[in-house]
């Protein structure tokens, strides 16, 4: 039996005792329809068979599809939510991940929109609207690519990784796997929500039975929203690099040698080592890449890094 599977299992066995305590309190009330203590009491059963049933739901549905729930709180949601707003965040959610996953496989933004044969891999759709009408499940794809990675899970991971409070070198790392288009549609979802005084809590699942949450208020949405901001001081150059092959390492990076005798270290992401495994050391080769610039303040000095594009 996998995490998951006992997860569910628990979950029917918690939820079974719950709706005995419901059905008890049902019948002291029928015998005793004024006693506030036994309506409380139902009341509180009740509560917790919803959130029972909501997780129980999540579980089974996680066991086909990768699900990630989006929970909405502020003073202006009602228990509902409009659909102007549903609009919106559905529309930046699901750009966020597809111009990641784009970025993660081919290492640079897509010229124009996600193409439909990524979106129909990822195939993220609103799944269900959780009680209250203000958590959203967004469902998507588990299935693997032909190297076995599934680019909906490592996409999720980078998000997190992105969320989580990383510090400004980290963000700018952070950016240049997923790119900056995904980054800017989740700093413009942050800030739409903010404008609303919206707080937003994302949890995840994952299919390894780690549990990846973040957010809560409106103050983890404020803050994400200004570590996030930095993404529009980056602006990647595409450079062609010319040299002969000098290293090639497994865990992601190919070391140039340049005719001046300086090397290059160009990054890959892991869903791009296919491709790089067509190299060999010693080969003369001319790689397309990103380049990222960032500045020493203090030196003025200039540092630059490179990203492997693939596409």
């Amino acid at each position: 039996m996998t995490e998951q599977e006992k997860r569910i299992d628990w979950l029917e066995r918690q939820l079974a005792q719950v709706r005995a305590f419901v059905a008890r309190d049902k019948a002291r009330l029928e015998n005793s329809p004024g006693d506030k203590s036994y309506r409380l009491s139902l009341s509180s059963w009740e509560s917790q068979r919803d959130e029972l049933l909501q997780e129980l739901r999540v579980a089974k549905e996680s066991l086909k599809k990768e699900v990630v729930e989006l929970r909405l709180t502020g003073w202006r949601l009602d228990g509902s939510i409009p659909l102007r707003l549903l609009t919106l965040v559905s529309n930046k959610f699901h750009s966020a991940i597809g111009f990641a996953a784009y970025h993660l496989r081919y290492g640079q933004d897509p010229h124009r929109g996600i193409p439909d044969n990524l979106s129909d891999e990822l195939d993220i759709r609103l799944s269900n609207l959780a009680p209250g009408s203000t958590r959203l499940l967004f469902a998507g794809s588990l299935t693997p690519d032909a190297m076995g990675d599934v680019i909906l899970e490592s996409t999720l991971e980078m998000i997190f990784k992105l969320l989580l409070d990383p510090s400004p070198d980290q963000v700018k790392e952070l950016v240049s796997v997923i790119g900056v288009r995904a980054t800017r549609e989740l700093c413009d979802l942050l800030k739409e929500l903010e404008k609303r005084d919206i707080g937003a809590e994302l949890t995840w699942p994952s299919p390894n039975s780690d549990i990846h949450k973040w957010g809560g208020t409106l103050d983890s949405v404020r803050l994400a929203r200004q570590r996030l901001s930095i993404v529009s001081k980056i602006k990647p150059e595409t450079v062609k690099l010319i040299g002969r092959v000098a290293v090639l390492n497994e865990s992601g990076s190919i070391i140039l040698r340049a005719d001046n005798g300086s090397k290059i270290k160009v990054e890959y992401n892991k869903q791009q080592y296919n491709h790089a495994q067509q190299y060999t050391l010693g080969m003369n080769v001319e790689l397309k890449a990103l380049q990222y610039t960032t500045r020493d303040e203090i030196t003025q000095k200039e540092h630059s890094t490179y990203k492997l594009i693939t596409e």
